[in-house]
């Protein structure tokens, strides 16, 4: 009777001493990941800000479209304007249905290229999304 008992408090103290061992581990891929997406932010800002310089009077969905390219190194109009409306989508429709931004174009660059592993695994999605949400915010203005 004595062996039963001991059994489950075994169990439970390997299990605590493992999830305590790797609990800093998960601490630093979450701060590898906030500083890789911190990072698509800026590039993404200062490539917005270099593009509104070169073309001023450009609209603002054509300087979206300029940055999209250029992030992504050059990809076609048609895949831009895919990028354009599954943001515009996933951030610009709900709840209230409002124009475009920049912040918006970020989110969803950041949350489909950078992201995309992490995603995948059961319960990081919400948070990944979160993470993206507070960090983008951040860093881009709501006005652009």
């Amino acid at each position: 009777m004595a062996m039963s008992d001991k059994e489950p408090n075994e169990a439970a103290n390997t299990g605590n001493w493992l999830q305590d061992t790797l609990r800093p581990f998960n601490f630093i891929s979450t701060m590898r990941e906030r500083k890789r997406i911190r990072q698509v932010c800026v590039d993404t800002l200062e490539h917005y800000r270099q593009i509104k310089a070169e073309i001023p009077q450009a609209s603002n969905e054509e300087l979206y479209a300029r940055v999209i390219e250029k992030r992504s190194g050059g990809a076609d109009r048609c895949a831009v304007l895919a990028i354009m409306r599954r943001a515009k989508e996933s951030f610009a429709t709900w709840p209230v249905e409002r124009p475009l931004t920049l912040r918006d174009i970020v989110q969803y660059i950041v949350a489909t290229d950078c992201l995309r592993n992490d995603i995948a695994v059961t319960g990081v999605r919400s948070q990944a999304v979160d993470l993206v949400l507070a960090i983008a915010a951040d860093v881009i203005p709501e006005n652009l």
